[in-house]
């Protein structure tokens, strides 16, 4: 009798630093045959980790993880990290300068350079037409927006803790869990949505070093909920190609944008419906 086998690789990676979104498990190999520990907050403790090789399971991708002295060490899922800073060879030329105003050049500026609402528009009109792009290979229509799922996206987009996972879908402003998706809850209260049900929700985030990335470093990690949304079964894939219900033609997308002293983390929600809410 032969043994089914799966062959995976293992590619090399730049050393990229990363820290973890939450508490999650560590393992040996990226062949999940072991777990090293249950709590890789626990193992890692405060130290610098960098990503030193990727390695892809079916659909899921995991990330070798390494403490800055080598001393600690394993395999994560991608999903349970995020981006600190990315190793670059070269130093950008761009100097601080005054924000800036000329839309036909706000992709190459550095993010210090530009206004949050510079940020958000750039970053929704390229989603927005990254999904139109993928939508053209479906049976579904094009995306036609919303000004009421706008006005809820962005509500939610406010308040809303993308690193929650299922449970920020379900939470509202004032912390409380409920059965209801708390888009439909914000919806009612702000009179847009009566009792309908067929609000669709995806959030994310992507959180990188305002020194070193571009607004188009955001726009990939987003469109990652299209082309490689695998450790999610596919979910936000379906939602924005619209396989799912009658297309979910109508769209609302809300963009927050917060700043530390080294990072920039920009928050996106995107509400699909059957129901043009207006």
């Amino acid at each position: 009798m032969m043994a089914n086998t799966q062959r995976v690789s293992a590619k090399v990676s730049s050393d990229t630093q990363v820290g973890l979104k939450k508490d999650a498990k560590l393992y040996d190999t990226y062949k999940i045959k072991k777990i090293k520990t249950k709590s890789a907050k626990k193992y890692f403790g405060k130290e610098s980790l960098y990503e030193k090789k990727s390695a892809k399971v079916k659909k899921t991708t995991y990330k070798f993880v390494q403490s800055k002295n080598g001393t600690k060490s394993g395999w994560m899922k991608s999903t349970d990290l995020y981006v600190v800073k990315r190793k670059i060879t070269t130093k950008s030329k761009y100097t601080l300068t005054p924000r800036i105003n000329d839309s036909s050049d706000l992709d190459s500026r550095q993010l210090t350079q530009l206004s949050d609402s510079q940020i958000k528009s750039r970053i929704r009109e390229k989603f927005i037409n990254f999904v139109q792009g993928q939508r053209k290979n479906t049976d579904n229509g094009s995306w036609v927006s919303s000004n009421g799922l706008n006005k809820v996206a962005q509500e939610r987009a406010n308040y809303v803790d993308p690193t929650m996972g299922e449970a920020s879908h379900y939470t509202t402003r004032n912390g409380k869990r409920h059965r209801q998706e708390a888009a439909i809850l914000d919806g009612q209260r702000m009179k847009i949505v009566k009792n309908q049900n067929d609000i669709y929700e995806s959030n994310g985030y992507a959180t990188l070093d305002k020194n070193y990335y571009h607004i188009s470093d955001y726009v990939k990690y987003f469109n990652e909920m299209i082309t490689d949304d695998g450790a999610s079964g596919d979910s936000h894939k379906i939602q924005l190609l619209g396989n799912e219900a009658k297309g979910l033609r109508y769209y609302g997308i809300g963009l927050r944008v917060i700043r530390t002293d080294y990072t920039v983390q920009v928050n996106i929600v995107i509400l699909s419906a059957d129901t043009k809410y207006r």
